[in-house]
């Protein structure tokens, strides 16, 4: 198989249908962070974006975007990207370390990339799963699953909350889509305000640039197989709770929700996700996905998963067998009594 890597200004029509071809080889290319609408919105606000492309007998059978310098190279999106890894044929699997080594790449850490793409497994140190629900029997019988297994009282609680919200703040509103800058401004303000207040200033992602107007070119991307979803919930004249996503096919990937903290005890975070569930149904989409991560509101209205990994791939090998023992050393100090020590011991000096 040969390699060779192209600059984002270098992506063409014919690379762009075959990439789009490519997608419909895989259930999970749904995700909208393997569609080409993607890639381009990020280039458009960074000049390092490259593209391997895996090829045979004069064939494009893969695509691997990522960001790329003398320096380091990192996979497209870099933290922003909850699905990571090759767009190609399934018959064709790309070589990891022969394409880097054919491409000039020496490093690439992955932690989204999902565990089914055999081609990473030999260079996976640990897993993780991506949480979601399943809408393809519908809004009503996505409920009824819930209802009748552990959740049977989270629409009541819900509907409940919708009730005094309305009385005591004003009529309950949910819009799916927003158009308006200024209400993804306020999305954005609210949520840099959560990364501040919860992890500290250095969190606040929304103060590097190219994140920020990246989110604004896929909230600006409106195509029938890809856009950004900009969902709002109103009591009264209020905005309570917004969320930013983006769609492709019949995924919406649930990215950044928010809501107004003197609301919380209407649980507005609650209703909105149920919100946009429903309205992703009624726009004829069958999955939400919930991202990587175990927070409480992400289980209680899960109905399945999708299995990732996390791991490092380099050139020479031996580096990477050597980063995964570190590793490895690593988490083994960290779950140790002496490990539960240190910590302890910093936390008492902070």
């Amino acid at each position: 198989m040969k390699y060779t890597r192209i600059h984002s200004k270098e992506l063409d029509e014919s690379v762009v249908s075959r990439w789009l071809a490519m997608l419909a080889t895989e259930p999970l290319y749904h995700s909208p962070y393997f569609h080409p609408a993607y890639t381009q919105a990020i280039a458009r606000t960074r000049d390092d974006v490259y593209l391997l492309l895996a090829e045979q007998n004069n064939r494009l059978c893969g695509i691997l975007p990522l960001h790329h310098t003398p320096q380091r190279t990192t996979v497209i999106g870099e933290g922003l990207t909850d699905y990571q890894g090759w767009i190609r044929e399934q018959t064709e699997l790309p070589d990891c370390a022969g394409a880097f080594r054919q491409t000039g790449i020496h490093r690439l850490d992955f932690n989204h990339v999902p565990a089914t793409f055999t081609e990473f497994q030999d260079y996976v140190w640990k897993g993780s799963r991506s949480l979601t629900m399943d809408l393809s029997g519908g809004y009503g019988a996505y409920q009824q699953k819930l209802q009748t297994g552990r959740e049977a009282s989270l629409f009541k609680k819900i509907d409940t909350n919708v009730r005094k919200l309305g009385n005591k703040v004003g009529p309950v509103n949910f819009v799916w889509h927003s158009a308006e800058q200024r209400d993804l401004n306020a999305l954005l303000a609210g949520k840099s305000d959560q990364f501040v207040r919860t992890l500290g200033e250095q969190a606040d992602i929304f103060r590097t640039t190219w994140i920020r107007e990246s989110v604004e070119m896929l909230h600006s991307a409106q195509a029938p197989l890809f856009a950004g979803v900009l969902s709002g919930l109103y009591a009264g004249d209020v905005l309570i709770a917004a969320h930013f996503g983006i769609r492709s096919g019949k995924t919406l990937h649930y990215w950044f929700p928010w809501y107004e903290t003197r609301y919380a005890e209407y649980s507005p975070g609650l209703i909105l996700l149920a919100r946009c569930a429903e309205a992703a149904a009624e726009h004829g989409l069958t999955m939400v996905d919930l991202g990587r991560g175990e927070q409480a509101y992400k289980q209680r209205f899960a109905t399945g998963s999708i299995a990732l990994s996390e791991g490092v791939i380099t050139v020479p090998a031996w580096k990477g067998f050597f980063l995964r023992k570190f590793w490895l050393a690593r988490e083994q100090m960290k779950s140790s009594v002496f490990g539960q020590q240190l910590r302890n011991l910093k936390n008492r000096l902070r």
